[in-house]
């Protein structure tokens, strides 16, 4: 039964109902950090306001309510990275957190001296801030010992002391960063957020076996820069599709077969894979059906060679770094089971990850495979060559159930895995090339599917752009992030999956660091910018003291 407190605010009586299922919790200075991975290792909590603090407190919804917020509550204050934690309340039923700072604006009675006002303030052990008007006007901080500022504002309203006593109430603003995807086909996009129901039915879904991207749009409050270029080398990209014909979503394109700016799908061919990969890296929002990872991002198709020689990878991976690529997405590799990249070919791609982006380096994804086999076994005769270089990230796919995909390839090298298709699970809902063509006197459908789309994507070839888009998402967020930090993000905050027993030191061969969390990575991302900024210029005057 929620606790309701009335006050008088603004000149209006207002009540304050307690939220059964919210709190507040404020971090120690320098501890940002600490205290994200505290609640990121709680399981029923998860950020509640998208965005910045309100009023230096993190606001977190409990979604386990057999135990009671107090209880909650007092956990949560005993661990070292927390400085206070708080009750949360509301004004309505609209479910809108209102955050008590702490602090309290106070104006007391006229006809109280000086020593009537410090017993007042000394009963509620209340440390002052700020005097105005010659003592009448005080901005007060509750202590340690005080009771919660709301409790005390009601308290002192009654006393009879005061004319004004206002508890200093954090709220977010109505003003959003970004308008949030309302594309017909998102509820059903189940690897940007699974409910554990989606498509009519339960099964083959457990409810958070996702990539935690919608979380990491509301952490973030966008869904992506047009700034963070995201190139995608691959077979064929349909253009025209409404999800990658958004105004000005694509830069740079080309085709390094036709040696021309239009990476157009050869219907002979059936190259409908770069269209699909796209999709599930960059689709845009409000154009089409479905949603990518980083749907703000702009593309930068790159339709490839006739095959993998150290030249035409070299040409590849040069021309996506000269041309401003931020980030590239690689769903492919060699037929071979052995194959060892050139030495052209990693030179190329060795530039393009460390000199890429004015030097902070460009963030290269591959995908692991779909053999069902170690990517890194000579003895074995098996090497896959580019997901084993040291400069990439190899993403492995994990299924709808939190489980690996039976095809995924596994080893050292493997960094992250992202949801996918699998065994027991669903496929991954994506853009599809559309159309239809008559190829040798019968018209054919394009595509994987009629339509524009198709639900039966996956194998690591949907994980990667996953992969990649998520990282699209962290530069949005902190575009002076190197290459060699986004990976570092990738794996210090993805949540283990499957058998505890499968890692080692941190690292499993089945799923690498875990399956991505892009909400966490994000904090972090954001974390690190604000770290940065709060850091003193090299070229500030000393300050001189003593």
């Amino acid at each position: 039964m929620s606790e309701n407190i009335s006050l008088d605010i603004g000149g209006r009586r207002l009540n304050l109902s307690k939220s059964q299922n919210l709190v507040a919790i404020r971090p120690r200075p320098g501890m940002e950090l600490s205290m994200e991975r505290t609640l990121s290792a709680v399981p029923d909590a998860k950020v509640a306001v998208a965005g910045e603090m309100l009023g230096g407190f993190r606001v977190v919804e409990l979604t386990d309510s057999a135990q009671p917020t107090n209880e909650r509550l007092d956990i949560l204050r005993q661990d070292p990275a927390v400085a206070s934690a708080t009750h949360v309340f509301h004004t309505s039923d609209d479910g809108v957190p209102f955050v008590p700072t702490g602090s309290l604006y106070i104006e007391f009675k006229p006809e109280l001296d000086d020593a009537e006002r410090q017993a007042l303030l000394s009963d509620y052990k209340l440390q002052i801030l700020e005097a105005r008007d010659e003592g009448k006007v005080v901005i007060a901080r509750t202590t340690a010992a005080s009771p919660n500022p709301v409790k005390v504002a009601a308290s002192m309203q009654a006393s009879g002391k005061v004319d004004i006593c206002e508890p200093d109430l954090a709220t977010p603003g109505r003003v959003m960063a970004f308008a949030f995807p309302t594309d017909e086909l998102l509820a059903d996009q189940w690897h940007l957020r699974n409910v554990g129901h989606h498509r009519g039915t339960t099964m083959g879904f457990r409810r958070g076996a996702d990539a935690r991207i919608v979380s990491a749009w509301e952490r973030a409050g966008t869904v992506g820069s047009p700034k963070v270029v995201v190139a995608v080398i691959d077979d064929g990209f349909d253009l025209s599709h409404p999800d990658l014909a958004a105004p000005e979503k694509v830069v740079h394109p080309r085709d390094f077969t036709r040696n021309t700016n239009n990476p157009s799908p050869d219907a002979r061919a059936q190259d409908w894979h770069g269209t699909a990969c796209a999709g599930v890296a960059v689709g845009a929002t409000g154009y089409g059906g479905i949603v990518g990872a980083a749907p703000g991002a702009t593309l930068m198709p790159v339709r490839w060679g006739p095959n993998l020689s150290g030249a035409q990878i070299e040409a590849w991976f040069n021309y996506v770094r000269e041309s401003g690529a931020w980030i590239v997405s690689c769903s492919w590799g060699a037929s071979a089971d052995v194959f060892v990249v050139p030495i052209q070919a990693q030179r190329a791609i060795e530039r393009c990850a460390r000199e890429g982006r004015a030097g902070k380096g460009t963030v290269i994804v591959f995908a692991a495979g779909n053999e069902d086999r170690d990517i890194n076994d000579p003895g074995g005769s098996s090497i896959a060559g580019f997901a084993v270089l040291p400069d990439i990230i190899a993403v492995a796919a994990s299924n709808s159930l939190d489980e690996r995909s039976h095809y995924s390839n596994y080893g050292d090298e493997i960094w992250v895995c992202a949801p996918s298709s699998g065994a027991g699970g669903w496929g991954i809902l994506t853009a599809d090339v559309g159309g239809s063509a008559v190829i040798e006197g019968t018209r054919v459908f394009l595509g994987y599917s009629d339509g524009d789309y198709t639900y039966d994507f996956g194998g690591t070839s949907s994980a990667c752009p996953l992969v990649a888009g998520i990282c699209a998402l962290i530069l949005t967020v902190n575009p002076d992030l190197t290459a060699l930090q986004v990976r570092n993000i990738l794996s210090s905050t993805a949540r283990r999956i499957g058998d505890p027993s499968a890692y080692q030191n941190g690292h499993s061969a089945l799923f690498g660091h875990g399956c991505v969390d892009a909400q966490a990575a994000v904090a972090v991302a954001m974390e690190l910018r604000v770290m940065a900024a709060a850091e003193p210029s090299p070229n500030s005057p000393a300050v001189v003291t003593g």
